[in-house]
């Protein structure tokens, strides 16, 4: 199954001059295998679900590249532990975000996914 216009979004080479494979993550992993599931299967249920998982994996790639763009600094070094939480939060973020609904993306992912 393909679904155009996610390339960059799910692991694999990036497109380019200087091509790199991208980090796989366990958030990436996870989508792909419910992506692969739901296609193989057909159901909705798990369309639906592979859908809510890109919608979430969506929002907490923008919330890290958000955070990125701030200016570091301050009174205190950043710690290991200040970026695991960072991570974590943004992670629960976007799970919730996604459940919301509010987005839409897992609705518009759905029905591309449902027509094929």
């Amino acid at each position: 199954m393909r679904i155009d216009g996610l390339g960059s979004m799910v692991p694999g080479p990036l497109n380019g001059k200087d091509s790199k494979p991208v980090e796989t993550k366990p958030a990436e992993q996870e989508f792909r295998q419910a992506l692969e599931k739901a296609a193989a299967s057909g159901e909705d249920k798990q369309l639906k679900e592979a859908a809510n998982q890109f919608e979430a994996l969506f929002i907490y790639r923008m919330l890290s590249q958000m955070r990125q763009t701030v200016v570091k600094g301050g009174l205190f070094e950043e710690s290991f532990g200040e970026n695991l939480f960072r991570d974590m939060l943004d992670h629960e973020i976007s799970q919730k975000a996604a459940e919301s609904g509010q987005l839409g993306l897992a609705d518009l992912i759905y029905q591309q996914l449902k027509k094929k």
